[in-house]
């Protein structure tokens, strides 16, 4: 049966039916609207006399209703579009106040209802759901289980997964311009959810004739594939939020905050831009100082401090000098009660009876600096002209006069909403702004900042609104958790440095669709030093197993690569990591496991150079045991009885599979990357040692031709190391001739090492004639 997407308005209580058939499977969600005023009286759709429900066109596959709703005091337009075809619907409310006083409206529930699901056979297992988080450093992020007993709040937009049948539902918001909506979700049964979709509207007034309107929910509707629906929905969301960015692939780099956290001098970044020559084959675009910078009286007085003596635009000279672009932190929105900024500008800290709103408080971080936990840091008010002016000149300054071509922007959502409530709930404490809604308030700021750094500065959001954030104000999103943070006291109860690991690895995976179509994801640095930094306490100090781990989810993650630790004195085992990362690979991974409640332990990384493909698979044992970990070849994409081959990276170990791919005896706290593809029936390239994706970064182009493999290097790549050939059968006879520094063969598997002067081409002739 071919899938039909349909509304029913003949409830006769006012809801909204949307209905989803495929075969014998029945999606339908069913819900009302709900006003709530912010004089306390609440109205839903049974308070309301429905008028007319208007067809207003096709476009395409899209068809578009209007449905009148309407009382003495408001009329309300649903807008509503049907696409047949993409198994998706999107609608949204207008509002008009047609009494003769003001309204003033705090939130608008715009689907509020139970999504069920008909089928043949009931379901026997329990819903899953995303939490995808508010902001990019949120900790609590996964997939969590439904059950009746326990309401859940979701930011934007969940994905329910049933898990006996495999459907997808994607359910939220895809506009998200004027409010941060938010979901709540309850498990009725196997087969049905509460869910309702609000937009809190902040009291926003509406006088006489005035309208306003909602954000667009939308309802997708899928099979097995959580990827394709994904992708879907991001559609949905480019086209309403209009992500523009010069930058057209992820940046690499170098930061200073977790080895120097806060102690970070003028010396030490210099010392790290000499210690690149250390790693030749390694050429990171940026070199970023993060805080530790600025006066000690703290955000808002944003000079250099004494451990800069010459200044933020001879240090990035320098930094430029020696070939990279050089890059700066901020805290923008933010301002210490003891600064200069709180002295002399008074007037701009946003207040609230009069008070001035601390979006931090003492002791309100685990990742600020000792001296700067005593400090309330006060929200600006950024609707005040001046604050504008201030931050345009402020941005304007630190790139085109100082010279950096990188900002980094943290503690953004601590000017949206404080520290003394969780963000991701409804007991959180929203910042309000004049005249305006928190997120425009926060949009048009950052449109500031983008109007004064220019179109050619990276901007990267940490501790920034995931959805809000889209448009031209972002280059990149930070969508993890700090990997370390560091100890003030003795006995600091805090995550572990493995639990960090887990904790970031959970949040990328849940995240990985934002990556390209949301700005670049930044899975946060490769951290894989075993010692800590001089004189500081992190607890970080992971075994080489576990760092490969990290540096598998960087990888993986085909966002933003900056090194961090200490280049010149990372262990010699640590070091390759750094050259086998570099350069960024071509995508996102895919969570094939992505329902997994814990974290997801096959992640699949489809590669194409050419008219070849293959598959880089990693592999997570994220418990505490030895396991084997076995994976469902069709479900990377081979088929039935199709033999799969090729080579793990660490250990440059054969692995062979057909229908199943078992990596047996995996450590715990350790991945295995793999890469894989079908067996042929000529030579090819397997893998090699120097890159995670064994070969696309080495290789510009591999030709097989009158019986010769020929390697073609990339000319952007000059590390140099073992590449593995497989032989088939009908060519184990041959004599192998080759350019190759050396050539061996251990059964059907052929070991090259290169020469390094092979003028950029790698050749190895197999020779029939000559046996």
């Amino acid at each position: 049966m071919k899938p039909k997407l349909y509304m029913d308005l003949s409830n006769e209580s006012g809801q909204i039916a949307i209905g989803y058939e495929a075969d014998a499977d029945i999606v339908a969600f069913h819900f009302g609207f709900c006003i709530k005023l912010g004089s306390g009286i609440v109205m839903t759709e049974r308070d309301f006399v429905r008028g007319s429900c208007e067809r207003l066109g096709e476009t395409g596959e899209i068809i578009s209703y209007a449905a009148h709703y309407g009382n003495s005091r408001m009329a309300l337009v649903l807008r509503l579009d049907l696409a047949q075809t993409g198994s998706y619907a999107e609608w949204s409310f207008r509002i008009d106040n047609r009494s003769d006083d003001p309204i003033e409206i705090a939130s608008v529930d715009i689907g509020d209802g139970l999504l069920t699901r008909i089928g043949q056979q009931p379901s026997s297992a329990p819903w899953k759901a995303l939490n995808i988080g508010l902001q990019s450093t949120d900790e609590h992020v996964g997939i969590e289980t439904l059950t009746p007993n326990r309401q859940l709040y979701f930011d934007s937009v969940t994905m329910l997964h049933q898990t006996a049948t495999g459907r997808n539902i994607l359910i939220g918001c895809c506009t998200f311009e004027r409010y941060f909506p938010h979901l709540l979700v309850q498990a009725r049964d196997e087969d049905s959810c509460y869910i309702n979709i609000s937009n809190v509207m902040e009291h926003s007034i509406l006088l006489p004739g005035e309208s306003v309107a909602t954000e667009k929910a939308i309802l997708l509707v899928g099979g097995r594939d959580h990827d394709g629906l994904f992708s879907l929905y991001m559609d949905k969301v480019c086209r309403e939020m209009n992500p523009t960015s010069k930058f057209r692939k992820p940046p690499t780099g170098w930061l200073s905050w977790y080895y120097y956290y806060g102690t970070v001098t003028e010396q030490d970044i210099l010392d790290n831009v000499s210690g690149f020559k250390e790693y030749p084959d390694i050429r990171p675009e940026y070199i970023v100082i993060d805080a530790g910078w600025f006066l000690e009286s703290g955000f808002g007085d944003w000079e250099a401090n004494g451990k800069f003596p010459h200044g933020m635009k001879r240090l990035a000279d320098e930094i430029a000098a020696a070939g990279y672009k050089p890059g700066l932190w901020f805290s923008p929105f933010l301002a210490d009660a003891g600064s200069l900024m709180v002295r002399e500008h008074p007037d701009w800290l946003l207040r609230k009876n009069g008070i001035p709103v601390a979006g931090m408080n003492p002791t309100g971080s685990d990742v600020l600096e000792l001296h700067e936990k005593n400090k309330i840091k006060f929200v600006l008010d950024l609707t005040h002209p001046e604050v504008l002016v201030y931050l345009h000149r402020l941005f304007h300054r630190a790139v085109h006069e100082w010279g950096f071509k990188y900002i980094k922007l943290d503690f953004l959502v601590r000017s949206l909403f404080t520290d003394q409530g969780n963000h991701s709930s409804l007991i959180r404490d929203q910042v309000f702004f004049p005249g305006t809604t928190t997120a425009q308030a926060y949009r048009n700021a950052m449109r500031v900042i983008r109007e004064a750094a220019g179109e050619d500065c990276y901007i990267l959001g940490c501790a920034a609104p995931l959805f809000t954030s889209i448009g031209n104000l972002i280059d990149g999103n930070r969508m993890t958790p700090d990997i370390t943070r560091r100890n003030y006291t003795p006995d600091q109860i805090r995550p572990t440095a493995w639990e960090l690991v887990k904790m970031c690895s959970r949040t990328m995976a849940a995240r990985y669709f934002l990556h390209g179509r949301a700005g670049f994801n930044d899975p946060d640095v490769l951290v894989v030093r075993g010692h800590e930094p001089e004189g500081i306490t992190d607890e970080y100090m992971p075994t080489l197993d576990e760092a490969r781990v990290w540096s598998g989810v960087v990888a993986l993650s085909g966002g933003m690569l900056f090194y961090n630790d200490k280049l010149t004195t990372l262990e010699e085992d640590r070091r390759p990591l750094l050259n086998q990362l570099f350069p960024i690979g071509p995508g996102a991974a895919v969570p094939v496991d992505f329902f997994n409640t814990a974290v997801p332990a096959i992640w699949r990384l489809p590669v194409q150079r050419g008219a070849d493909s293959w598959t880089v698979l990693g592999l997570f044992n994220w418990g505490e045991t030895t396991k084997d970990i076995a994976v469902d070849l069709r479900e990377l994409g081979f088929h039935e009885e199709e033999e799969a081959h090729g080579i793990e990276l660490w250990s440059q170990a054969y692995v062979t599979g057909r229908d199943r791919l078992t990596a047996f005896q995996v450590p715990p706290r350790a991945m295995r990357f793999i890469s894989l593809q079908a067996k042929g029936d000529r030579p090819h390239v397997i893998g090699t040692d120097m890159h995670f994706t064994q070969g696309w970064a080495e290789f510009e182009h591999v030709v097989w031709e009158d019986r010769t493999l020929t390697l073609k290097w990339n000319p952007d790549y000059t590390r140099r190391g073992t590449i593995s050939i497989y032989v088939p059968a009908a060519f184990m006879a041959d004599t192998i001739d080759s350019n190759a520094r050396e050539a061996s063969r251990s059964g059907q598997r052929l070991t090259v090492v290169p020469h390094p002067d092979d003028g950029g081409t790698l050749w190895v002739r197999f020779d029939k004639g000559s046996h």
